[in-house]
């Protein structure tokens, strides 16, 4: 099976996962993609309990037929299609609510949508829709680090730099392109940037303002980095000299608007059902395997 030939993208996406060692398998299965699938089908199937919720959707199942890895992926897809958090106080103030957002988080959508010229790329037409990215690629200057452990291979001379869309498209222009990032419920990751370079969103938003100066004065020490993966650091002028004339010009924000910036990307475009606190109540309390559920962590 192709797996373009699935419904959609997110039930392609569900097949990946429990092949991945570092995500379900783990390192105790030996096997290819297709062993490992077959026996987590073996599992499914061996379980009556999974059985029956399976045959609740999908007729087949219930009549007496196997499940397959396109049920399970679908499953999956459909879970995931309600993890949709479009309630931010963005969202309310559009709907007319206008007192949903602080004066300060109101002056800084008025600098996102306008003087500072985020929404160029972090855009909200289009098919990326209310996602807050035009989900095209660019070069913005991100600090090149690697970390001490991992299970990809690094590029150039020293092994140390990421080419970026170059690895995909095999184009030399792409090199240090990297996809823009969605911006809906940003100020719950723990990281910022495709490489987790900043741990600090007033310092990854700083760093869009001024991209020369924030990527030639970074340390992955004053970022707070852990060890692990504070790993080589890349060469940044081979990237600056690539850098997006998007963002060739710094621009000159004062401390107070970039408060109101932050404010807004921070609180503004935060839905409060995408808190930890809020979204472990998803998680199982007991599994039809009766195996123990994951642990949810959260600060």
């Amino acid at each position: 099976l192709a797996l373009s030939q699935l419904p959609h993208l997110l039930t392609a996406q569900a097949f990946i996962p429990p092949t991945e060692r570092t995500e379900v398998t783990g390192f105790a299965f030996e096997g290819d993609n297709h062993a490992i699938r077959a026996e987590v089908l073996k599992r499914l199937n061996g379980n009556s309990e999974y059985r029956k919720l399976f045959g609740k959707v999908f007729p087949e199942v219930k009549a007496g037929g196997p499940i397959t890895f396109e049920m399970f992926g679908a499953a999956i897809a459909e879970f995931e299609f309600t993890l949709t958090f479009a309630n931010a106080p963005v969202d309310r103030f559009a709907r007319g609510d206008h007192d949903t957002m602080s004066r300060e988080e109101k002056l800084g959508a008025l600098l996102f949508f306008g003087e500072a010229g985020c929404s160029t790329c972090h855009s909200v037409g289009g098919q990326s829709n209310e996602m807050f990215s035009d989900f095209q690629e660019h070069v913005t200057g991100v600090p090149q680090i690697a970390p001490q452990l991992t299970n990809n291979a690094f590029d150039g001379e020293g092994a140390n730099e990421d080419f970026g869309l170059e690895q995909v498209s095999g184009n030399p222009a792409d090199r240090y392109k990297f996809r823009t990032s969605p911006l809906r419920n940003v100020a719950l990751q723990p990281t910022f940037m495709h490489n987790g370079s900043f741990t600090n969103l007033e310092d990854a938003i700083r760093h869009h303002l001024d991209v020369f100066e924030s990527a030639r004065s970074y340390t992955p020490a004053g970022q707070n980095l852990a060890a692990d993966l504070a790993g080589p650091t890349g060469p940044i002028e081979p990237v600056l000299a690539r850098v997006d004339p998007l963002l060739a010009e710094p621009i000159r924000l004062t401390p107070e608007q970039v408060r109101q910036l932050v404010a807004f990307v921070e609180h503004g475009l935060l839905d409060p059902r995408a808190r930890p606190e809020n979204l472990k109540d998803l998680v199982p309390r007991e599994l039809p395997s009766e195996r123990p559920p994951l642990t949810f962590e959260f600060p």
